[in-house]
């Protein structure tokens, strides 16, 4: 015969605890707890798998960016006092460039306006922007800049100066903006804030590749940081250049204290590491 009588089973007993004995109540008591654990095993792994769907493009994120690189050596110190250094470009140079993003490998016109240096100390950073990863919130100017850094110099990189400040470094579907406020119970600013303003910078960084971004992540406040590159324009999804601040071809009077630049940067120094 191919198929054979399932036998009836014999149905289950039931007996009081007392009448069973240390081992019989050892093994109730294994089955049991193996049976949670695996119910538990598996909502987490439901949970895991939801937000990985939910959050790949953040996870992508960290894989990429998050593990730490092999850094060149200098023993240059970091002038974190005076001004940012900016020059001009050579008339052979060739301004613009296609860039692709590090994220979404997309290509955005830059154009570069000037070559420039800046160092200070590292009062906020903005990052991760999680407009990128809803849907329709994708933006090219987004995509291209993915890091914001707020720095100070001069009399404003003073640890005991910037002790007295709150920065913050804010983003909206308008603008990417660093704003300092004076700490709670702090009545008079040890500086004049027209110095503040026109002594730190908001920089909208376009990393040049996945070392410089993966430096600037584990930055962290007050160190000091110098940064090399150009300041840049960025044109955006509709065709209009977003232009840098802080150079000296931008015509608004009120772009240095704005403190608003968007920077292409090839090269990062912290300490005595060298990304680029």
């Amino acid at each position: 015969m191919f198929f054979k009588k399932k036998k009836p089973q014999p149905e289950p007993v039931w007996r009081d605890f007392r009448e069973k004995t240390y081992e019989e109540l050892e093994q109730e008591v294994d089955a049991a707890y193996g049976e949670e654990m695996r119910k538990r095993n598996i909502k987490i792994a439901v949970v895991a798998v939801i937000l990985l769907f939910v959050f790949h493009d953040v996870a992508g994120f960290w894989l990429r960016f998050g593990f730490p690189r092999i850094p060149k050596r200098t023993e240059q110190v970091i002038d974190f006092v005076s001004d940012p250094v900016e020059t001009d470009l050579p008339e052979e140079e060739e301004p613009y460039i296609k860039y692709i993003t590090l994220e979404d490998k997309d290509e955005v016109d830059i154009r570069k306006q000037a070559a420039f240096s800046i160092s200070g100390r590292v009062v906020a950073k903005n990052y991760l922007f999680w407009g990128n990863y809803l849907p329709g919130g994708k933006r090219v100017f987004q995509s291209a800049a993915l890091f914001d850094l707020g720095l100070a110099w001069g009399k404003m990189s003073d640890k005991k100066i910037l002790k007295n400040y709150t920065f913050y470094s804010a983003k909206d579907t308008q603008a990417r903006s660093l704003y300092p406020t004076l700490k709670l119970g702090v009545r008079r600013p040890p500086l004049p804030w027209p110095y503040v303003r026109t002594h730190m910078a908001h920089l909208n960084i376009v990393p040049a590749n996945s070392k410089i971004m993966s430096a600037l992540i584990y930055l962290f406040k007050y160190q000091p940081v110098k940064l090399d590159g150009y300041l840049v324009d960025v044109k955006d999804e509709n065709g209009h250049w977003k232009c840098s601040g802080m150079s000296k071809y931008n015509s608004n009077p009120n772009a240095r204290s704005n403190a608003s630049e968007i920077m292409y940067v090839t090269r990062v120094q912290v300490g005595k590491r060298i990304y680029e």
